[in-house]
This record gives C-alpha cells, sequence and structure tokens, in this order.
C-alpha cells in the first residue's frame, strides 16, 4: 500500500488543565486530611520544615500519575493519506474503563477513526492544511469527552510542504 503516516496526535483521558486541577485537589486532600487542628499542626511544621512539604507533595505527585504529557494519553491518531484521502488510523487504551493509570497497553482500534476527507487535485499546501484540520475536528467529534492534543501539529502544520508528501504517498 502507499500509505505512510505522517503525524500521530495524541488522545488524553481530559485536559492537561482540568489533569493539574486534580492533582492540586488530590494533595491537597491528603496533605491535610485531618481535623482543622490536626491541619493547623500539619501547616506549622511544614512552614518549620519546607523540605518535608515538598517531599511530601512531589510524593503525591508521582502515587497521582506524574506528569500529563505522557501518562494522561489513553490513545494515537495516527494520520496519514491513502490515495487523495486523509485518513487517521486510532490506536487507544486496551482497557473495559479508563481511569488514571500508570500501566497502560495499546491496541490498534479501527482503519479510520472518522470519515475520511477527499483531497481535491488542485489542492494548495494551504487548503491540505485546512482539510487535514477539518479531519481533526471530525476526530473530536467521535471522541467525546476526550482531548485531542493537536498543538504540536498546528505548531508545524504551515511549514510542512503538503503537495509533495500527498504526492509521494500516492498509489501510482
Amino acid at each position: 500500500m502507499g500509505e505512510k503516516y505522517f503525524f500521530d496526535i495524541p488522545v488524553y483521558r481530559l485536559t492537561q488543565e482540568q489533569y493539574y486541577k486534580d492533582l492540586d485537589a488530590y494533595i491537597e486532600s491528603n496533605m491535610y486530611s485531618g481535623s482543622s487542628s490536626h491541619n493547623k499542626l500539619k501547616k506549622k511544621f511544614y512552614k518549620k520544615e519546607p523540605e518535608q512539604k515538598q517531599n511530601m507533595e512531589q510524593h503525591l505527585r508521582e502515587a497521582y500519575g506524574g506528569a500529563w504529557d505522557y501518562n494522561e494519553i489513553i490513545g494515537w491518531i495516527q494520520l496519514h493519506f491513502l490515495g487523495r484521502q486523509i485518513r487517521g488510523e486510532y490506536l487507544r487504551v486496551k482497557a473495559k474503563r479508563i481511569v488514571r493509570t500508570r500501566k497502560k497497553v495499546f491496541e490498534w482500534d479501527t482503519w479510520k477513526l472518522a470519515p475520511e476527507i477527499d483531497i481535491p487535485e488542485e489542492a494548495n499546501n494551504t487548503e491540505v492544511l485546512h482539510l487535514i484540520k477539518e479531519y481533526l475536528t471530525d476526530c473530536k467529534k467521535e471522541l467525546k469527552g476526550r482531548h485531542i492534543d493537536t498543538s504540536r501539529f498546528d505548531l508545524i502544520g504551515s511549514y510542512v510542504d503538503w503537495r509533495s508528501l500527498l504526492n509521494k504517498t500516492e498509489i501510482v
């Protein structure tokens, strides 16, 4: 086949902002889970011993799941051209229920996450990029409640020679 993946788009369980908001709440609730008088003593202790507070916070961060960037990924959309079409295969976490976890096994899910989009013969680089972004918008509709992170793709998209890439991957 003439298909070649040109970009992997990560799919997350939730947004980065929500993850860190939940992490902060987790740390707060675990560090200060006692009575108000007990919590006052803990805060006084941590004020005198900032290293102990920092160590406890670090321990709780690791226990919660670490950094969002790589630990909250639940899938990948592998973008590629098939002939003159944009498609995205989807690989996802193998799990009945997706929760915060550090152990993941990814499995192939589908040949195309959203209906493919045809690229007109005369499309220029800007139009091809627009069609790819349209495809990613369609993928977001398919994965309701999940966060598709296109930030890295958006950074480089306008610098890619999409016409050349498309012509190299076309089936002859």
